[in-house]
């Protein structure tokens, strides 16, 4: 999993110990995400690719102690998700990455020197929110994972995310009225380059389904998705909208 560690190390030391201390406390629950995001350059995936992979299977030799999802998208970058109990846990998980380094290190492994040039990191800390997203009352949880992901990075004005959440409910009570099978989750950015923000995410077995639940709802409900749009884009800056699929393989 490549050198996580070293942009880890950056993490923890360059956010304030003050505003640490402060969500710790305000956070509870298993609802928290650090998120690494890895850029690789189109002429180095083919390489990334093998590295990476050699990299999970030391990972696996090893036996280490962590959990991750990891997800391609499609601009040539990698989302690696861990779960956060809150703020405070990032003690315990910067432990382990320390511990499982070394452990690299003492079986002959050197992740920075293997992964040299191939890719850049940046990371994100973010919190589900749980009013803000939806799913249908009968809905259940596919045995099978959700492969197809889409997200909408909605960056919001300054002051405006009491305005903007009243409008998302209005959407929750809609599609409370419809009898559709569509789902997503919010997700508020903590800590990282992208605040204010809230990642809207939606996710499907494919791309396919996905669109076409979108044409059908379009069809039948396109003048209130106006509607709802109109009121919600007057309190943000900018959206930008990103694929992505599951890799589960290299998720642990």
């Amino acid at each position: 999993m490549k050198n996580l560690i070293l942009s880890f190390i950056l993490f923890v030391f360059l956010v304030p110990a003050t505003s640490l201390q402060l969500q710790a406390q305000e956070t509870e629950g298993p609802s928290m995400f650090l998120i690494f995001e890895e850029f690789v350059a189109p002429d180095n995936m083919n390489e990334f690719w093998k590295v990476q992979t050699e990299a999970l299977d030391k990972y696996d030799e090893l036996d280490f102690n962590m959990t991750f999802s990891a997800y391609r998208t499609d601009d040539f970058s990698f989302y690696w998700s861990m779960p956060l109990k809150n703020f405070a846990a990032l003690d315990e998980l910067f432990a382990d990455m320390m511990k499982n380094h070394q452990l690299l290190m003492e079986n002959g492994y050197n992740p920075a020197e293997k992964f040299r040039g191939l890719s850049n990191l940046s990371h994100f800390v973010v919190s589900w929110n749980k009013e803000l997203s939806y799913s249908p009352a009968d809905y259940q949880k596919p045995e099978e994972p959700e492969i197809f992901h889409e997200w909408a990075f909605i960056y919001l004005k300054s002051g405006h995310e009491k305005q903007a959440a009243e409008i998302l409910k209005k959407y929750r009570d809609f599609y409370d009225s419809i009898e559709e099978n569509y789902h997503w989750d919010v997700y508020e950015v903590l800590l990282g380059n992208h605040t204010p923000c809230w990642i809207v995410e939606s996710r499907a077995k494919n791309e396919l389904e996905m669109r076409k639940l979108e044409a059908d709802m379009e069809k039948k409900y396109g003048e209130k998705f106006m509607e709802l749009w109109s009121e919600f884009v007057k309190h943000t800056d900018k959206m930008e909208i990103k694929k992505g699929w599951y890799m589960p393989k290299w998720s642990r």
